[in-house]
């Protein structure tokens, strides 16, 4: 007799990311069956494996160790996952499904995107509005390539249903019009005079196109072969508006793309499922909320979620170069990846590990205090997270601040042994690249205060007198050293 997947599932708990807990269902114009699978061997170069799977195999994939294969003749999707996962030499098997872009749309109901205030972007583009050394990629129908809030900003990317680079003639024109307004909530052009605003105002905007039906249904395979060519091709920031998020190799793609220095974006669905039967450490999964910080009756949840993002009545671009309000996790889903790409923007030498933190940690909480099932670790915020990438762990402390005394500036959890240099900004704070540390300081026009080198405790200090003539002004004050920074401190002189 056959063992259920669900058996299959306690037997193998080697499972990094779990297999589906029960058989294999279709979901009509969501999911269905292709007639193809994806296998993961637990080892490379197991001899059974490549002598059950070579006959069958369309594609293998050496960064993930997957095979693509046909299902044999006289077996179906069920049977054929518990053949292998019974021999134990697999970490899951599941179908190379038909994927669906997630979020139909509507007709416009805003003349604007109320979104940007829930996220606070305006505050944000105070310190930073632009990306233009960083690529961000979305994986699905195309785009509008004469869009006049896109067109500019895009450089070449790939057809991953034909394997094609666009610049050997990969088409990734919006063959649905799906693709379209994802780039929009991603990278809408700013301050232009024209439409809309994305996330960030100006970035290089990579497609890769995913199908080549009129309905947008790819291949799960191809959503995640485009996912990883982006990742090879330069993109920090890659997302997928797509069904299909429970199935493992959605995990197994995120970590490949974690050790490319990218992050990977997938949307939780918008057929209300819990997905508490699984976690991927990797792929950041994102639910869909309202203009009232709740979360929508449809979005996805579950231990799965990992963060929310507004995904009600987004306004953004559409083919033909016009302007629609459309929901869906489809919507939240790119303007997260947009979110983490002005975090890598804001701090270019950020790990994609250090920019998944900091995603994370500025998230607004908007459910049980930290983490929960329903809000992951909460809605983004941009101005939080472009304020996590110009911060970073050191703390600093600045004593109240007295005209012609003596004030005495010092930091903690620097790194040991270590040169901080203290500095001030009489302007504001900002964004300052500075690439002799390889970091970023939140402060306009700093002017040095002082250097000291921190003790093995990682703690030091610095004493100097406050000028007579400060009284009143206005100071920020930070400590930067190599590689990192610390909280920045306002302080009025008294």
């Amino acid at each position: 007799m056959l063992l259920s997947l669900a058996t299959l599932f306690f037997i193998f708990p080697q499972n990094q990311f779990n297999v589906t807990p029960n058989e294999f269902v279709e979901k009509a114009g969501e999911l269905e069956f292709t007639g193809r699978m994806i296998a993961r061997p637990v080892e490379r170069d197991l001899p059974a494996v490549w002598s059950r799977l070579a006959p069958l195999s369309l594609r293998f994939i050496d960064e993930t160790n997957e095979f693509i294969v046909q299902l044999p003749e006289g077996m179906n999707e069920n049977s054929f996952a518990a053949e292998l996962m019974a021999t134990g030499n697999y970490e899951y098997v599941h179908p190379d499904w038909m994927c669906y872009p997630i979020g139909d749309p509507n007709d416009p109901k805003y003349g604007d995107q109320w979104h940007h205030g829930v996220m606070k972007s305006s505050s944000a583009w105070d310190l930073i509005s632009a990306a233009s050394g960083q690529i961000a990629t979305w994986v699905d129908t195309g785009v509008d390539h004469f869009h006049p809030d896109l067109a500019a900003s895009l450089i070449p990317g790939y057809n991953s249903a034909d394997q094609l680079e666009e610049i050997n003639g990969g088409d990734t024109s919006d063959i649905n019009g799906h693709g379209t307004h994802v780039a929009g909530c991603i990278g809408a052009i700013g301050n232009n005079g024209v439409g809309v605003a994305g996330v960030v105002w100006d970035i290089q905007l990579m497609p890769v196109r995913c199908s080549n039906s009129s309905n947008g249904g790819a291949y799960l395979s191809d959503i995640l072969d485009g996912a990883r060519w982006a990742a090879d091709n330069g993109a920090k920031t890659v997302s997928a508006s797509y069904s299909g998020v429970e199935n493992s190799s959605v995990g197994t793609t995120g970590t490949d793309l974690k050790n490319k220095d990218a992050l990977f974006f997938y949307a939780a669905g918008n057929s209300g499922d819990n997905w508490s039967w699984f976690d991927y450490p990797d792929t950041i999964v994102v639910g869909a909320t309202t203009s009232s910080d709740v979360i929508t009756s449809w979005s996805g949840r579950g231990l799965a979620l990992d963060l929310v993002a507004p995904g009600v009545d987004i306004l953004s671009t559409v083919v033909g170069g016009g302007y629609q309000a459309w929901s869906g996790t489809s919507m939240a889903t790119p303007l997260a990846n947009g979110v983490a790409a002005m975090i890598f923007a804001a701090n270019p030498w950020l790990s994609a590990d250090d920019v998944q933190t900091r995603l994370y940690e500025s998230c607004d909480d908007l459910g049980p205090v930290g983490e929960d099932d329903t809000y992951g670790m909460g809605r983004v915020n941009l101005r939080a997270a472009v304020g996590a990438a110009i911060t970073g762990p050191m703390e600093l402390d600045v004593p109240v601040l007295v005209a012609g005394q003596v004030a005495t500036v010092s930091i903690q959890t620097a790194p040991p042994s270590s040169t901080v240099y203290f500095g001030y900004s009489v302007v504001g704070i900002g964004v300052k690249d500075i690439p002799v540390l390889e970091t970023t300081a939140a402060l306009l026009n700093p002017q040095l205060l002082g250097i000291v080198t921190t003790n093995a405790a990682g703690v030091g200090s610095y004493s100097a007198q406050v000028p007579a003539p400060a009284t009143g002004v206005l100071l920020w004050v930070q400590a930067i050293a190599q590689g990192t920074s610390s909280n920045y401190l306002e302080r009025t002189v008294q």
